[in-house]
């Protein structure tokens, strides 16, 4: 069986048609490594970033329209920033900040990394291409990825919300499962708990690298699962040079032109692929002018 039949790098959605319950399932292998590929991040940064990648992803698949999932976890511990960002098509790219005198024990939890005085938390963020921004903030309570977002999704959506995440060496497995907001009966609430038990059950059990057909089937055994077809799941970074001129037009003159006056250039990296960007002081000048020439009278360039 090939890594493509056996659902690697692609994420599928479900239904049980005959419990109140629907699901998504995910599994990330060559694109979560592409993803970490450019970076020396300790073993437990990233198990945190494959478990955040696969569950943006969960999440992404669930919007409605052209919008981008920003998914971090921020604090004032050794590693203060983690970030994934997902897309509606189902792309994906990661990064973590870890500060240079970190020390980072290889089984450091979350918390652990993160936050040094409680004041952790977790920001979701979902941008539309067109459109406002939706923001939500909420402290960390919970020492894995999994149990901070469930108890988010749970509470901000009001429905009873389920998540599991799993790895195999580099290979990340993930699940959410949503219960049906209008199924509320105690018979649906008990066919609620089989179906999460099950689960359950399957999650406690190895990596099981068959294709979602049958790995859904089995684990609902008693269950008619109606299964979508799968989608492509890959890493792909939107960096470009064009992003890179209005990052530095923000940054400002004052601050970067001494700097190329004595260099010649302004380097940068992008802090999720890797990539390098190089900005010849003309090339710099023509931008700040541009930015002074398009300014309206009476205003201030952004410093």
């Amino acid at each position: 069986m090939d890594r493509t039949t056996a659902g690697f790098d692609q994420l599928a959605r479900f239904w049980l048609n005959d419990s109140p319950a629907r699901g998504v399932v995910a599994r990330l292998d060559e694109s979560i490594m592409r993803a970490l590929r450019d970076h020396d991040y300790p073993a437990p940064v990233r198990t945190v970033l494959r478990e955040m990648a696969g569950a943006a992803v969960l999440l992404a698949s669930n919007l409605k329209q052209p919008a981008t999932i920003v998914l971090q976890a921020q604090g004032d511990g050794d590693v203060p920033l983690f970030c994934v960002e997902a897309t509606q098509a189902l792309s994906f790219r990661a990064y973590a900040n870890v500060r240079e005198s970190a020390r980072i024990s290889a089984d450091a939890t979350l918390p652990q990394m993160l936050d040094r005085n409680n004041n952790g938390r977790v920001v979701l963020t979902i941008d539309p291409d067109v459109g406002q921004m939706y923001q939500s903030i909420v402290a960390l309570e919970y020492a894995s990825v999994a149990e901070n977002l469930q108890s988010y999704l749970t509470n901000s959506q009001q429905t009873d919300t389920r998540l599991w995440l799993r790895e195999d060496g580099e290979a990340l497995e993930a699940c959410l499962l949503e219960r049906l907001p209008e199924h509320a009966s105690v018979e649906d609430s008990r066919a609620w708990d089989n179906v999460v038990a099950l689960m359950e059950a399957t999650f406690a059990q190895p990596f099981m690298p068959f294709p979602y057909s049958e790995w859904l089937n089995f684990t609902f055994a008693s269950e008619d699962v109606r299964l979508h077809p799968a989608q492509a799941v890959s890493f792909s970074c939107p960096c470009s040079i064009d992003r890179v001129h209005n990052a530095l037009k923000l940054v400002g003159a004052e601050e970067l032109m001494p700097i190329a006056d004595e260099t010649g250039t302004i380097e940068t990296r992008c802090e999720f692929c890797g990539q390098r960007y190089s900005v010849d002081r003309a090339t710099l000048a023509s931008l700040f002018a541009e930015s002074s020439a398009n300014a309206a009278p009476g205003t201030r360039t952004l410093q």
